[in-house]
């Protein structure tokens, strides 16, 4: 059974990867998740930041949400995961690939979107039931590394 998902979630995550999108697209990066306009790596959150990666861009919008709640985290998790399946891969690594290009970077996060909703035809209705899985102890360890 997958794990119930409020539609205040899945909203809120909708916003986040539409926020991130935003954000990549009036400045992208590749080998950090945020640089400056000397082209520093720099925190994603600060205000000084000028270009982002998927990931950074996500971790932006979700660092200076107005309401760091529990309801801002799970829809942050949820809109990682959705990037995550959307892309196939790590974010921070896809992001980086040599031969990236920001279009399909800005694809990715559009195509995330697609992926929000939950219901048994939902593709992360099968991760989500992993990371219950795992959370309760019945399946393997679950390690993620950029």
């Amino acid at each position: 059974m997958a794990l119930g998902v409020s539609r205040d979630v899945v909203a809120a995550a909708e916003e986040m990867l539409a926020d991130a999108y935003e954000l990549v697209l009036s400045g992208w990066c590749q080998g950090m998740t945020a640089q400056d306009e000397e082209g520093r790596s720099i925190e994603p959150s600060s205000a000084f930041a000028r270009r982002w990666s998927a990931s950074g861009a996500l971790e932006r919008v979700w660092q200076r949400a107005v309401d760091r709640d529990d309801l801002a985290l799970d829809a942050y998790e949820r809109a990682s995961l959705a990037l995550s399946a959307a892309i196939k891969d790590i974010p921070q690594r896809w992001n980086d690939m040599a031969g990236r290009r920001v279009d399909e970077v800005l694809d990715g996060l559009a195509s995330a979107v697609l992926l929000l909703h939950p219901g048994p035809a939902s593709p992360l209705a099968d991760l989500e039931d992993f990371i219950e899985d795992t959370h309760r102890g019945d399946g393997p360890a679950l390690l993620l590394a950029d």
